[in-house]
């Protein structure tokens, strides 16, 4: 790569054509995230709320873009503006800067130099980076989340030997009594399909909210909306289920990118939840994934104990904060700080 890099706003004008670009260079990526191709990219661009607005980098060398930073402008809690990793309030990751290994320090280097020549931003919050690119970023980090994943083999039951006798048994035994009662897998083979089976997703997934109480990061209509942007777009769109009697009892929603299965979403009929068809479809799609060389299950930000069933594998997500050096972003960052104290005292009461 040539010593000489510049930095350069990408125009919405040029936005149509800038996506796959985008999808090219995170093929590169040190870890390949489908939450840096165009195709999220391009669908989060369209689903901004009022007031937000994009700010999309690239890096240059030669000519050629060695490196993307897709980001968001939003209003922060003092009325100034943080820039955020574009598509962040949807729960994407891991994310990071859009380019191979080789390049992302260099990168973020000539990235950092250039926002502080220009006004308007407090800080740039960048959220569920991997800790290998905190160190490119060369910023101090927060660790947020973990990330648990699997890999894969295509021998499926060589997998499943890995795990003790009884929890093979108790695996095997739910998914069969599922398959003997009737249930079938089925999956999606175009948009048509997919928007059946994410309707279904949506209504198995509020009646499981409202039977639970829960508040769910996934209802609403601008979520919604994204969704279904994103499923009559994307060829990377994969959805599995658990049919019984012509309905689906279990859907799980993922996106396929680079070898590697985005496990995003899951839903399951309550009425049936002594059957555990969640469990059941989650250990068939895992076997499908398998069967068709996929190398990697990534289950996606969180430790909820269904993960630990299938692995103790996981990667450390982090925040990190590159501050402008305005008053706002010193009494943000006061604020946070005081918080953490609070809660660390409080513990201690």
């Amino acid at each position: 790569m040539s010593s000489l890099l510049t930095v350069e706003r990408v125009t919405e004008d040029l936005l149509s054509d800038f996506w796959p670009k985008c999808t090219e260079l995170a093929q590169h990526m040190a870890y390949p995230s489908f939450f840096c191709t165009g195709d999220w990219l391009k669908t989060s661009a369209e689903s901004l709320l009022a007031g937000e607005s994009l700010l999309i980098l690239i890096v240059k060398s030669g000519g050629n873009i060695q490196a993307v930073l897709p980001l968001v402008r939003k209003r922060n809690k003092l009325g100034g503006v943080d820039l955020h990793f574009l598509g962040m309030d949807f729960y994407p990751d891991p994310l990071g800067l859009i380019c191979a290994p080789a390049n992302r320090a260099a990168c973020a280097a000539v990235l950092k130099k250039y926002l502080l020549t220009i006004s308007g931003w407090d800080r740039l919050i960048l959220d569920w980076i991997l800790e290998e690119e905190l160190a490119d970023w060369r910023l101090p980090g927060k660790r947020v989340s973990i990330e648990p994943f699997k890999k894969l083999t295509s021998n499926f039951e060589g997998l499943l030997e890995t795990f003790k006798k009884k929890k093979r048994y108790n695996m095997r035994a739910g998914v069969r009594n599922l398959l003997d009662s009737g249930a079938t897998l089925v999956k999606s083979i175009d948009s048509s399909t997919h928007n059946y089976f994410f309707d279904n997703l949506c209504s198995l997934h509020n009646k499981r909210a409202l039977e639970r109480e829960l508040d769910s990061s996934f209802v609403g209509q601008r979520v919604e909306k994204l969704h279904r942007q994103l499923i009559n777009s994307s060829d990377k769109i994969r959805f599995y289920g658990l049919q019984l009697n012509d309905s689906l009892i279990a859907v799980i929603y993922g996106f396929e990118f680079c070898n590697c299965f985005f496990y995003y979403q899951v839903a399951h009929d309550p009425s049936f939840k002594e059957a555990g068809p969640g469990s059941a479809l989650l250990f068939l799609v895992i076997e499908d994934c398998c069967t068709r060389g996929l190398t990697e299950f990534n289950f996606l930000q969180g430790n909820e104990s269904y993960k630990g069933v299938w692995t103790d594998d996981s990667r450390e997500l982090y925040r990190t904060v590159f501050n402008h050096g305005t008053y706002r972003s010193a009494l943000l960052n006061f604020i946070e700080h005081a918080k953490k104290l609070c809660r660390k005292l409080l513990k201690e009461v």
